[in-house]
């Protein structure tokens, strides 16, 4: 077991017990059981970054993505949209095994939950398994309490074949024009060399809709997930961009960009609740069966709080027109008080303007709005539906840079009937 992580303390230890249809081997510590005791949930939450941490490490070679136990904190005490429980799994000695969340819409998609089962890389494949089946027990049980019939997880994934892509997913900065509403080196694998032409493959597939994407139907995640009764519903390109590349950019006549940091101005709220529910509207979302999310002032103005809550600072731009003040388009990053890097959050043109570059002038004026007001930062991270080529294609001239591929998978809903 690595000793990077440390075994819990005794006064966590001491909530650690064993739980229905669990083996005696694998004992839960439950976020819920600790009541007011901020000191032991922010261990319970240190130890839950490090577990991703190594996760992320082991699949993808960037453990910085986890989740910050700041983060975490903040996201359980301070989201109003979401009902959320966690659980870290140990031995009798208290040395981490895995972790578990599960979140739990409030709102919108009443009979989902977001869901993320996490073991150790370095546990032996019984105590993996242990581990596993224990941590998928706590979920099934809360999503079933809670009348959740529809499950939702992720993974990374570094390797990955290179069929079933488009070119502008795979990297290719001439493929594709256009604006569409989501956001977000050549991919890895062992297919093709990049040049259009894909060789048979040497290792099965799981295969989405034409262009849609694949994974290699042998990687240990896919295999895991399917075992749990999850299907493949979509890929996702993740993606780089260092900040200091991308070119500076004038706003052409007609246009006006305004920029902010931190909560949204208010005189830019009613434009911002528009157009992201514009994006929740437009986004593409694969096989999956999400209901778009209404945004209005007071909501956006949840998300501000809860962002302060965790300890991010957003950099947004958006684009109106000079004329009537219409909104055209936002982009937005949020960067983690301390770190260096950053997430590429909302991209969105309304659907009238599309096809103009007004996607790729926003993302190029924010970036000259935070090289401004944090030059510090060096590099935006962002994923993209594989699917959506014009975006692809747009973040791949502005200068991002593809890393790998994020399966998104589902258990339930209408295709499972």
């Amino acid at each position: 077991m690595d000793a990077a992580i440390p075994a819990v303390t005794p006064a966590l230890l001491a909530h650690a017990r064993p739980h229905p249809g669990a083996a005696p081997e694998v004992l839960l510590v439950l976020a819920a059981d600790l009541g007011d005791a901020p000191a032991l949930r922010a261990e319970l939450f240190s130890r839950m970054q490090e577990i991703e941490e190594e996760l992320l490490m082991d699949a993808i070679g960037l453990p910085e993505l986890a989740t910050t136990a700041e983060e975490l904190a903040a996201t359980w005490e301070s989201d109003p949209h979401h009902e959320r429980d966690c659980a870290l799994a140990v031995d009798g000695a208290g040395r981490c095994l895995g972790a578990a969340t599960i979140a739990l819409p409030l709102r919108e998609n009443l009979e989902s939950a977001d869901v993320r089962v996490m073991t150790l890389p370095e546990l032996g494949t019984d105590l993996a398994r242990l581990t596993a089946d224990a941590l998928w027990n706590r979920i099934d049980r809360i999503a079933a309490a809670r009348g959740r019939t529809v499950l939702y997880g992720y993974e990374e994934h570094a390797d990955h074949p290179r069929a079933n892509f488009t070119a502008a997913a795979l990297g290719d900065r001439e493929a594709g024009t256009g604006d569409c509403a989501h956001v977000s080196g050549d991919a890895a694998g062992d297919l093709g060399s990049g040049s259009g032409e894909v060789s048979p493959p040497s290792r099965p597939l799981l295969t989405l809709a034409p262009d849609h994407g694949a994974l290699f139907a042998d990687d240990p995640v896919v295999r895991r997930f399917a075992e749990r009764g999850f299907r493949l519903v979509q890929i996702e390109r993740f993606s780089v961009l260092p900040v200091r590349d991308v070119p500076v950019r004038a706003v052409p006549a007609g246009l006006r960009a305004e920029s902010w940091v931190g909560d949204v101005p208010d005189r830019l709220l009613p434009a911002v609740a528009h157009l992201f529910t514009v994006f929740e509207e437009t986004i593409p979302t694969g096989e999956a069966e999400f209901d778009a999310v209404v945004h209005t002032p007071e909501r956006v103005r949840d998300e501000d709080r809860l962002r302060r809550a965790r300890g991010m600072t957003a950099y947004g731009t958006v684009l109106l027109a000079d004329a009537d003040d219409a909104p055209l388009g936002l982009t937005f990053f949020e960067v983690c008080t301390g770190r260096e890097f950053g997430f590429q959050e909302h991209t969105v043109t309304v659907p009238a303007v599309r096809g103009r570059g007004y996607a790729a002038l926003l993302k190029e004026l924010n970036a000259g709005h935070l090289r401004a007001q944090a030059p510090e930062v060096e590099r935006i991270y962002t994923w993209n539906a594989a699917e959506n080529a014009p975006m692809l294609a747009i973040n791949n001239r502005v200068g991002f840079r593809p890393l790998g591929m994020t399966g998104l998978w589902q258990r339930g809903g209408s295709a499972a009937d």
